[in-house]
């Protein structure tokens, strides 16, 4: 794939985005797509490993069968 060096201030503001986001010139007109490399961040959901074990344990939600005739009704 072809590779185009940014300058440093486009680099800075390129190193804050974390998810997809679409690059725009000043009229709005789209010129692509920007996707971060996600490797580079750690992202930590804030829960507990007692909460992950608490939610493990309460069990709950939908068996993969009951969505999957929830959606075919939906149809």
């Amino acid at each position: 794939m072809p590779q185009i060096i940014v300058d440093e201030t486009l680099h800075q503001k390129l190193l804050q985005i974390l998810q997809p986001v679409e690059l725009v010139d000043a009229g709005g007109q789209v010129l692509g797509r920007f996707v971060p490399e996600t490797s580079r961040y750690h992202l930590d959901p804030n829960i507990s490993d007692e909460e992950l074990g608490r939610r493990e344990e309460a069990g709950g939600g939908r068996s993969l069968g009951e969505i999957i005739s929830d959606l075919e009704r939906r149809l």
